[in-house]
Order: C-alpha cells, then structure tokens, then sequence
C-alpha cells in the first residue's frame, strides 16, 4: 500500500532522528506490530513499550515493528507497512485514555473493534501495561489477550504459544485455548460477565482466577532499545533500576501491579550504564522511589563517570539528604521530584505515608543551595474523609515553602484529584465530584498566588480525572460507551447516560463487595514463588 509523500516525510523525520532501531531480517512466521497509542515523543519514552519491542524481536522466528498513526495512516516505523499486515497487534497501555485510544487505532487501522467480530484472517490484538494488568474489564471486548504482569515471562510464552499453533496451521481459537492456560494471560471471550459480577470461566481451558507473571530482575537491565532527539527526555537512556515500591501507600495502583519489591543487580546496572549508547546524553534512571536501591549512590558515580547528565524520577522525601542531593548535582541533575501528597499529619497516617514536614523545608533549602534550578511537588485534594481544616493544612505548608525557597528555587505544584484504583486499599473509596474539585482548585489558585507569583501551579482536569476513574474501575458494561467515545471522538462522559451507567454508584456511593469487582477474575497478590521462572 502506498502511503502519501507527507506521511513519509512524517516518518523519515522520526527515523532520522533515532538510533538503535532493531530491523531483523529474513523470514518470521509471525510479525507482530507494536501501537504507539500515545504521541510517539510519549511512546518512545515508555520503557514498557521499548522492552517489549526488544523482548519480541529477541524470539526466534519473530520480527516486531514499531506502529504509528503518521498523518492519517497507522503504518510500520521499520519498514512503512500498513498496521493491518500484521499478524499481531501489541500495546502496553499505560494510562487509561490509551483504552479509548486503542479502540480508535483498531478501528483506524480496519480491524473488527470487537474481539467477537474477528475473524481467521484478523490480526490477534495482545494487550498489557499497568492498566490491563490492574483491571482488564474495561476494555475486554475489544482485546483477544490481555497479558498481566512481567513481559520478560509473558513474550516468550505468547510467541512460543503462537508458533506452535497458529504458526503451525490451528487456529485463533487454538492459541486463545493454549494462552489461557499460561500464568498471566486472560483470554476475555473464554468467560461471560453479567452485569455487577466478575468474569466466570465458560471454558476448561479457562481457570477461575488469573496467576500474574511476575520474575526476578536478573540478566540485563530493562533499558531503552531506542534513543531519539525527538522523544520528551530527548537523547535520553532510560535504565529501570528498580520494580514495584517498599511504601504501601493505599491508593498507589503502579506500586501495586509491579508488587514485590525488586532491586536491580547492581553490577548488571553499572556495566549497562558504562556501556550506554554514544547518541546518549543523559541516563534516565526509573522506579517508584530510586532511594529503595541499596546502590544508588555507586550508579550515580558511574554516571559521573561517563560525562552523563542524570535523570531522576521520584524521590520519597524520608530517603533523600544532603549527600544524595549533591551526587545529583555531580550528575548534572537541575531538579528533584517529591510527592508529599498531602500536608496533613492525619491523612498522611491514612495513606500509609509519613514525613517531617520540617524534613521538606529543610529538602528545598538544600536543594537550592546546591543549585537545583526547581523541585516539582506532587499533592492530591479529595482523599477520603478528607476535610477543609486538612486542606488549610496545605494552604499553611505552600507558605513555608515559599519561605524556605526564598526566590532561590523554582517551585512547581501539582495538585490532582484522587482517583479510587482497582487492586488498592482504598479501590472502594468514593470520590470528589467534579463540581466540589473544581471549587477547590478555585481556592487554591487564589490562595498560590496570594502567596508567592513565583509558585507554578499544575492540576489535572477534574472532568479527564473522572473519566480516568471510569475507565479503571468500570467493566464490561463500558465499552459501549467506550466504543462510541472512541469513533464518534466525543467525551466519554457524555456517553454514559445514553448506556445506562450511572457515575454515582460507580464513583461517588462506591459500596462494592470484593467478590463483585471485576478484576476479580485476577489473582492480585503475586509473589515470585508463585512463578514459574521465581527461582
């Protein structure tokens, strides 16, 4: 098929400005193509999606390219095919828009949306990423396979699986069957759901609940495959140093899905570190709290080291003092990342979570006397039984850090609506209506600005905060409106009356029994003695 001089331009602009693409030649029995469901400067970013387009071309017999929609064409980075050539269709959905997304690509793409509606000749659409991994329900109808927990156990059962059917003249059923016998894939059309209860198996293939795939971080490193000038960290090599969290806040969903706790082998970070691509600038290091790795301080020398700038994602602020703020420094890294999350004592105790809030301010001064250009604060408003004399608590703390921070330091708020998640402790609590969030954001930009012009302040979209809400807790009751959201590109809130789903049972009068979730079908407390390869 050919494609418009303006889509290749499209797509010579992004390959030009890449390096490490992996372009495996001679024959593949199966060719799966990996959907960018996000702006590829977003995509590129995602280490999920980079290692699984590593892990997949590492399969024997398997070739994986890169898919993006490029003007008004989903078609291959690698090789500038069509999307719908291939036998397979991956994603890693990373946030819960990336649902609505997906159903549009399909559609895009000239796929049936609904699994029910495919036939032989239509690709298998593969889907996993945090968000599948927490609650599949949403989007089942429109997924043959969701894949839940750890891609490094996950690909080479799913290629192995294929070849030895599909690849070997059986049939799509015969894959979906042999799948759904393997920890970590849920087969959706394998089990009916009623309306308020969880999936059920209605085949012996099929069990009752779903084993997560969950494996040691032994060998090499997850890293970037690819680094581009025109991703959002640009030139950056992203190196994972770390997977899950050893906080328990109850209502971190990320933490919860990557459970247990895992460190890196220290010794495969260093010789992956040294050994970092010569295109990159900077090493991006990624986890939930960076400071849970017990050799933190020996992998920012080895970037020092090497003439890289760091890249820090979230710090826990009971971990960070003065020596680790100036090896940051060393390493070139012009700001921090914290999330106090709320400056209530009380609901910090209800979270899970504590701190100093004298540690805090002694954080920023710090930070600014070692020269840090800002630190970016994350905060939540609407957490359970949550009061006006907690969020004054807040209005208090935003006056001590603009002291401490004295005009030395850029300080970058964002504020976000809390949105009950599947698998938490707190997936039962109701949430903030829109109207109240709205009221106090209101207050609280006032209240910034009455402060300090200097203060940046940042929030999520009370209206988008909800739909993220729908979209992780609901199920196969959605995807109407999901459907229609996606083709009719109207909001998925408007879109809810019109099915029958009411938002206040679903998010506001939220009174659900465990055994009626429906995640429900998945078993949500791994461990790796539970995996096959746990070692």
């Amino acid at each position: 098929m050919a494609f418009s001089r303006g889509t290749e331009k499209i797509r010579e602009k992004l390959l030009a400005s890449e390096t490490g693409a992996l372009e495996k030649t001679g024959h593949c029995p199966l060719e799966v193509g990996m959907l960018g469901l996000s702006p590829y400067e977003l995509v590129i970013g995602s280490l999920g999606y980079q290692n699984s387009y590593r892990l997949f071309n590492h399969q024997e017999g398997t070739r994986c390219e890169r898919l993006f929609e490029l003007g008004d064409n989903w078609i291959s980075l690698e090789s500038g095919r069509a999307a719908g050539t291939f036998g397979v269709l991956a994603a890693s959905v990373s946030y819960e828009q990336e649902l609505i997304w997906l159903v549009r690509a399909l559609s895009r793409i000239g796929v049936p949306v609904r699994s029910a509606d495919r036939g032989p000749r239509d690709p298998i659409v593969l889907c996993g990423g945090p968000v599948i991994t927490s609650n599949p329900e949403t989007a089942a109808p429109f997924i043959d396979v969701c894949a839940t927990g750890d891609g490094e156990q996950l690909i080479p059962v799913f290629t192995g699986s294929w070849l030895d059917t599909v690849g070997s003249g059986g049939t799509r059923e015969d894959l979906l069957e042999r799948l759904a016998g393997q920890p970590g894939f849920y087969v959706p059309s394998l089990y009916k759901c009623d309306t308020g209860e969880p999936p059920v198996p209605i085949s012996g293939a099929a069990p009752e609940r779903v084993p997560r795939a969950v494996v040691p971080l032994k060998g090499v490193p997850v890293h970037s495959t690819v680094i581009s000038s025109m991703a959002h960290f640009r030139s950056m090599f992203m190196v994972e140093i770390t997977r899950g969290c050893r906080g328990r806040c109850k209502f971190c969903m990320v933490c919860k899905v990557n459970d247990p706790f895992r460190a890196v082998e220290p010794a495969n970070l260093i010789d992956l570190i040294r050994e970092a691509p010569s295109s990159a600038r900077s090493v991006g290091l990624v986890g939930a709290n960076l400071c849970d790795h017990p050799r933190l301080g020996d992998i920012l020398e080895t970037i020092v080291a090497g003439g890289r700038r760091a890249g820090v994602s979230s710090l826990r602020i009971g971990t960070v003092d003065k020596n680790l703020l100036g090896q940051l420094r060393a390493c070139r890294a012009n700001s921090i990342t914290l999330a106090p999350e709320s400056a209530s004592p009380r609901l910090l105790k209800a979270i899970g979570k504590s701190y100093d809030p004298a540690r805090l301010m002694e954080l920023v001064r710090l930070a600014a006397e070692q020269g840090f250009a800002g630190i970016k604060l994350y905060y939540m408003i609407g957490l359970p039984d949550e009061t006006d004399q907690d969020r004054a608590m807040l209005t208090g703390q935003l006056r001590e850090l603009a002291e401490a921070a004295s005009g030395r330091i850029k300080l970058s708020l964002s504020v976000n609506p809390f949105v009950p998640k599947p698998q938490t402790l707190w997936q039962d609590c109701s949430m903030m209506k829109t109207a109240a969030i709205k009221k106090v954001l209101r207050q609280l930009k006032k209240t910034v600005f009455g402060i300090s012009r200097e203060i940046e302040l940042s929030w999520q979209s009370p209206v988008e905060a909800t739909a993220q809400a729908v979209l992780s807790l609901g199920g196969r009751e959605l995807s109407g409106s999901v459907e229609k959201a996606a083709l009719e590109r109207v909001r998925l809130l408007d879109c809810l009356a019109g099915q029958g789903v009411e938002l206040e049972n679903l998010l506001y009068q939220r009174e659900k029994l465990t055994s009626a979730h429906p995640w429900r079908v998945l078993e949500c407390e791994p461990s790796l003695k539970q995996s096959p390869n746990g070692g």
